[in-house]
């Protein structure tokens, strides 16, 4: 008696080798890509961090390479600044005539222009050549002897690979409160703010808001992750 025997052929075989192999492959580059993007989140963390840094001792010549060529950066109801020279007066020209104000790159002594980054969640492109942040700053600005003042607002940004290297493509900062610290947002009402003639963006204002005691919430750039909403 020949017992029946369940012998595969060489081509059987062969062929779940390969299925084998191309399964095996496809689970590597999935792998790949998700070490790579979270590579690109870290090094997008990195950058936001470094940009609070050297903005809060007004080092604008390390802030400005920063950003890509073609960058546009709103602040509160400034208007849109579009590209790096515009940026330049935007940052020098304007944010650098109140407490971090100065000839030189860097703050003078009895200058405070602290700007804690916090908070952020980034999202990157499926191809990650681009993504999209949102963080929260919080700030001391003072001139020792003469005022000081409390800020707060959140950022939403976008990034752009450029060369191998992450850069700032769009900064809109919302102001949330900028108030006296004597009197702290207690009781003091932040002022709203405006377009300076004598510096004028390239854009108005993209959106219109109250900032505290006002309550308003600037757009998130993603979408719940629990409901999709």
């Amino acid at each position: 008696m020949n017992p029946e025997r369940n012998e595969s052929h060489p081509e059987d075989q062969v062929l779940v080798s390969r299925q084998w192999l191309t399964q095996l492959e496809e689970k590597i580059a999935r792998l790949e890509t998700r070490i790579e993007r979270a590579e690109d989140i870290e090094a997008i963390k990195k950058l936001t961090r470094i940009y609070g840094y050297y903005l809060d001792k007004a080092l604008w010549d390390e802030m400005l390479p920063l950003f890509t060529p073609d960058c546009a950066i709103e602040v509160s109801h400034l208007g849109v600044y579009v590209g790096t020279a515009q940026a330049e007066v935007l940052f020098k020209k304007i944010l650098g005539t109140g407490p971090a104000k100065s000839d030189e790159n860097g703050l003078l002594p009895g200058q405070l222009y602290n700007h804690l980054i916090l908070q952020g969640v980034v999202h990157v492109s499926d191809d990650g050549q681009q993504a999209q942040g949102r963080w929260r700053t919080f700030m001391q600005m003072a001139e020792f002897g003469q005022r000081a003042q409390w800020g707060e607002g959140p950022y939403e940004m976008t990034y752009r690979k450029m060369d191998g290297l992450w850069r700032i493509h769009s900064l809109h900062f919302y102001r949330t409160f900028h108030t006296p610290y004597d009197e702290s947002w207690v009781t003091a009402r932040s002022p709203k703010g405006g377009m300076r003639e004598n510096y004028p963006p390239d854009h108005p204002p993209t959106v219109d808001y109250e900032p505290y005691p006002g309550a308003f919430v600037p757009p998130f750039h993603y979408k719940n992750p629990v409901t999709g909403k």
